[in-house]
């Protein structure tokens, strides 16, 4: 499985789907301690002794591959948690690890919300 490519500027970049609460934080699912705030249009890094690649849930910032993983997120964070979300066009720096519906990136920036 390909991930979604964007250019931007002549530089080439994994496209990805980020899903926030509406205070634009982490989710905080698998009980992450590391909440992270976000900012549209900003580059959001984890420093390297955070980082850690392999598909272990800690050590990255994960984030949808696809719109529909996404939404799917979204319906789940509704239905399970009551909770409202936000879901944002997003590019990355570096993949640490993918699989058919999400990925983990060191550093991550949110380009365009999506409804």
């Amino acid at each position: 499985m390909e991930l979604e490519r964007i250019s931007l500027r002549g530089m080439d970049y994994v496209l990805g789907y980020k899903v926030v609460t509406t205070d634009m934080k982490s989710l905080g699912l698998r009980n992450n301690p590391n909440i992270v705030k976000f900012r549209i249009g900003e580059w959001i890094d984890l420093p390297s002794d955070k980082t850690i690649a392999g598909k272990g849930d800690y050590g990255g910032i994960w984030l949808a591959i696809s719109c529909s993983a996404g939404n799917g997120l979204r319906r789940y964070m509704s239905k399970q948690y009551n909770q409202e979300t936000r879901m944002f066009k997003s590019i990355v720096r570096d993949v640490l690890f993918y699989n058919s519906y999400r990925m983990k990136t060191s550093g991550i920036k949110l380009l365009e919300e999506i409804d």
